[in-house]
């Protein structure tokens, strides 16, 4: 099954990256060989398509998959966006503020952050623009984050959002707003259908409850060993943590 493999499907954070979210020149060269051996390489992350180089030096991709697969990329060109329109996010907004007093909110329109907080303190570096939301631009989010003082709070959230919404935790410390049928795993079937692969040609790595649907959606689906206990136990296989470029010793170990 592992020669078959054509596709590496890998979340970044917590996955891919090590600890201070930067890439090793071990997995750098690793993916290189992979790719020159004519294996493509999707990273697959809930962050935004400008994180992808900006924050992440060095990293080369034939695909991408943003906003936990808000965002659809292909040969460096977005090839579909999906996100809540203008009229439900109003509706969101009320909710949540009436809510949640005092509430940390932020969200991704058009490329570009929101937030009524100071955002640096959960992305450092990251540009963003403060707003109170009395006003935002007249076009989809592609996704709205919260800031959780609790992860119980969570439970809170999706019994209060609309129907047609989902509900996702990252880190225990973010709760991410998207709509119900964008999700990573059904992103990347998308992808790798307009290539010609299929499921059974793609290997895919992840850690945190989001990537559930990553592991799902490949053929092999693999846990790094720092993962969620339950994303340990939907996995093919568990690789060494993140620490350890886990995904890389597995690559090396499988494809090469």
């Amino acid at each position: 099954m592992e020669q078959q493999i054509r596709l590496i499907a890998s979340d970044l954070d917590g996955t891919l990256l090590r600890d201070d979210r930067t890439l090793s020149s071990y997995t750098r060269s690793v993916l290189k060989r992979c790719r020159t051996a004519g294996i493509l390489f999707f990273a697959v992350t809930a962050r935004p398509p400008r994180a992808l180089e900006s924050a992440i030096p060095g990293l080369e991709y034939d695909g991408a998959i943003c906003h936990n697969g808000a965002v659809a990329i292909l040969n460096n060109e977005i090839v579909w966006e999906q996100g809540i329109e203008p009229a439900l996010t109003a509706e969101l907004i009320r909710r949540l503020l009436a809510e949640f007093p005092g509430i940390q909110l932020a969200a991704e329109i058009g490329g570009d952050l929101y937030a009524n907080f100071r955002a640096t303190d959960i992305w450092p570096g990251a540009p963003y623009l403060l707003t109170d939301y009395a006003s935002l631009p007249d076009r989809p989010s592609e996704k709205w984050i919260v800031a959780l003082s609790a992860p119980e709070e969570a439970a809170v959230l999706e019994r209060m959002v609309p129907e047609s919404l989902s509900v996702v935790v990252s880190e225990n410390r973010i709760a991410m707003i998207q709509p119900k049928d964008v999700d990573k795993g059904k992103a990347l079937e998308a992808l790798w259908q307009r290539l010609g692969l299929s499921a059974s040609q793609a290997v895919g790595f992840g850690d945190d409850w989001n990537d559930l649907s990553l592991l799902h959606a490949c053929g092999t689906g693999i846990a790094v060993e720092n993962a969620l206990p339950a994303v340990k136990a939907a996995a093919d296989g568990v690789c060494p943590s993140n620490r350890e470029d886990g995904v890389a010793q597995w690559l090396e170990d499988h494809l090469l």
